[in-house]
């Protein structure tokens, strides 16, 4: 009966080890690839390129929250008519100076968030702040979540 408790605290500090040695390591690599990734999203999707952003969804399972409680996506055909909507309102997009970048992957499972200057039509810049969670699937980063805010007023 001694043995079993003191096997339970063995196996206890053996599977915290394990946990604490891999908790908070960082792919270089996967970093700047999904940073790559979501500069390609931005581009695709300024560009009124549906097919390519819907190529970079993870076919699983995906949710995107845009600035209006009403912009909810979760398949292609939902992100098709918000596009749609987008670009029937702006004629155009623009994201430029990604900056205040903070990504972090663990090689298959990865996020990023950034802050982006973003003009649609004819209009004035403004600030975006956007969160995003991508899913390596068969080597490729797919965007699996996201959300955007924009600043308070004022």
């Amino acid at each position: 009966m001694r043995l079993l408790p003191r096997f339970l605290a063995i196996a206890a500090i053996a599977v915290l080890s394990a946990c604490a040695t891999t908790a908070g390591k960082s792919d270089p690599t996967s970093e700047q690839q999904v940073l790559q990734r979501a500069q390609l999203l931005l581009d695709r999707y300024a560009r009124n390129d549906q097919a390519g952003v819907v190529a970079m969804l993870d076919p699983q399972r995906v949710t995107l929250l845009g600035t209006g409680f009403n912009e909810k996506v979760q398949s292609p055909a939902d992100l098709r008519a918000l596009m749609d909507r987008d670009f029937a309102q702006w004629q155009s997009a623009r994201f430029t100076d990604v900056r205040d970048a903070d990504i972090r992957s663990d090689g298959a499972l990865a996020t990023a968030w950034f802050t982006v200057t973003f003009a649609a039509g004819a209009g004035p810049t403004l600030p975006l702040r956007m969160f995003t969670t991508w899913r390596k699937v068969d080597g490729e980063w797919l965007l699996t979540q996201s959300g955007t805010a924009l600043p308070p007023p004022g």
